[in-house]
């Protein structure tokens, strides 16, 4: 069972299906039971140890309990708000990521878990 190899298979992300420009698609690993629950694992270690240890900031949305776009949106018009009652000038700047893992910085990702103490054979697991 472990010794399998596992299939791969292109899954649509967005664009013309019909063009078969491989950009609009990307590999997905067709993984068995133990490999999620392998990542439910890691992933609840992860959120639990960055709680503990307080790593989160005050304006983190995402992975918080409680927290979503919608308070991350509501946060931002409260902000724009203030900002009109005091006349001070404001400048939004809107960036879109829609393709953002595309291009994600490995090295940096694994430097900065260094950074915040994942360290050890956690670190390990991510860079293999």
């Amino acid at each position: 069972m472990f010794g399998r190899q596992l299939k791969r298979k292109p899954v649509y992300k967005k664009g013309d299906k019909y063009t078969y420009d491989m950009r609009n698609y990307r590999p997905m690993s067709i993984t068995h039971l133990f490999g999620e629950l392998l990542k439910k694992l890691m992933y609840n270690r992860i959120i639990s140890f960055l709680y503990d240890n307080m790593i989160f900031s005050e304006t983190q949305n995402d992975f918080k309990k409680g927290k979503s776009i919608d308070t991350a949106f509501q946060s931002f018009i409260e902000r724009i708000q203030e900002a009109l009652e005091k006349r001070v000038h404001t400048i939004g700047v809107f960036l879109g990521l829609t393709k953002a893992y595309d291009v994600l910085n490995h090295k940096l990702l694994l430097e900065k878990l260094f950074y915040y103490r994942i360290r050890g054979s956690t670190n390990l697991c991510f860079r293999s």
